[in-house]
């Protein structure tokens, strides 16, 4: 009865409501931590991505979205824009406290500002309806009914039933609400910075050409195509009313080749083999193939690398690249490490410390090539521990 009495009390101390829409939610963290973990994640997402070097698509993208952030209304929010060098991502993301980034895998669905703005106005919604704090809520509170039903003696194959159909049943169609009421929002929030809501329907009808074959509505975090061009044109109404043009030209945004650069595409080609090794460890055997490969490869005690990469607070293959550069520059580890936390991008951060980033890559790819074999071999041997630093 306890444990019922907290979550009873728990769920009425954290109800609040939406802007905009007036919706009830949940809610059991504050803006405060909701916008120190968006700062977290936004600098470390940026810390291993590519950033954009053309200044019109820099600016581009902050003209639409400061435009955006000055009729939301939250001089409180730090806001900040970025635009990330990846052509395969037709994304953006806005996290709590105002930094947003746009990836140039959405510039030829978005095609100009209009297109750009029903983008930056769907993910700033996010942000200004608090749907990550009330998602993280939602886990905890789900993770907390689950604890009691594993405490009231419920079996291991039960608990499991419960999480999938927690997912499918509550998660999903949480998230498809969420979906549509920043669809809503992002519609007010473009027509009141001047920017034809209009627009919408035309950048999800290019969406959905683009995105053929995506999981059907039941099983997927966002609304179908079908819901979602109803839902917009039920809403149009509405956002019209706030819709006042600022300029006759609309401008268009950059082409991808304007985009990219030798440089950019070697940089990406290392965060894929970064990425390659990190997936290393999640394997069967993978993170002991991985932490004795980097050893061999620097010289190194396996158990060095375990306790320096724990303490660095990296995935190995971070790390991996960071040991990589410290190595063939022969500069001190701790300045390479440095750097990195200040997010110089990877290119500068070989340059400036003696590496080439074409000897890098090669030396990542040598190590995954390594961990591959140690891998292999451990696979034929009889099951050992978890690699533990000692």
């Amino acid at each position: 009865m306890k444990i019922v009495s907290l979550l009873a009390l728990l769920l009425l101390s954290a109800c609040a409501t939406t802007p905009y829409t007036g919706r009830s939610q949940l809610l059991l963290v504050s803006e405060a931590q909701e916008a120190s973990l968006g700062e977290e994640a936004y600098r470390h997402i940026l810390r291993d991505s590519v950033p954009v070097d053309h200044p019109e698509a820099e600016r581009i993208v902050r003209k639409v979205g400061e435009r955006i952030a000055r009729v939301a209304d939250r001089p409180d929010y730090k806001w900040e824009f970025r635009v990330i060098n990846d052509p395969e991502m037709a994304n953006a993301f806005a996290v709590p406290g105002g930094k947003v980034a746009v990836y140039t895998g959405i510039f030829p669905v978005a095609r100009d500002e209009n297109g750009l703005a029903v983008v930056l106005g769907h993910e700033i919604a996010h942000a200004l309806l608090r749907h990550p704090g009330e998602r993280l809520s939602q886990q905890q509170l789900l993770a907390l009914g689950l604890g009691v039903a594993g405490a009231a003696g419920v079996s291991p194959s039960v608990l499991q039933a419960l999480g999938l159909g927690a997912g499918v049943g509550v998660i999903l169609p949480f998230g498809r609400s969420q979906e549509s009421e920043a669809d809503h929002v992002g519609l007010i929030l473009m027509a009141k910075a001047g920017y034809d809501p209009r627009s919408a329907l035309e950048l999800w009808e290019r969406m959905e050409r683009k995105e053929r074959g995506s999981p059907p509505e039941f099983l997927s975090t966002h609304p179908s195509y079908e819901t979602r061009m109803q839902q917009l044109r039920a809403w149009m109404p509405e956002a019209l009313k706030h819709y006042r043009p600022v300029e006759t030209r609309v401008e268009m945004l950059p082409p991808l080749h304007e985009l990219d650069s030798p440089t950019a595409r070697a940089e990406r080609e290392l965060l894929k083999r970064i990425k390659q090794l990190n997936q290393k460890v999640g394997e069967p055997g993978g993170e002991r193939a991985v932490v004795e490969a980097i050893g061999y490869g620097l010289g190194l005690n396996p158990n060095l690398v375990l306790r320096e990469r724990q303490a660095a607070h990296l995935g190995y293959g971070q790390y991996a690249a960071l040991r990589g550069i410290s190595h063939l520059g022969r500069a001190p580890i701790g300045r390479v490490a440095a750097d990195y936390q200040r997010g110089v991008r990877w290119s500068l951060l070989a340059e400036n410390n003696g590496a080439r980033l074409p000897e890098l890559i090669g030396w990542m790819g040598d190590l995954l090539r390594r961990t591959t074999m140690i891998q292999s071999q451990l696979s034929r041997q009889a099951p050992v521990p978890r690699y533990r630093a000692r």
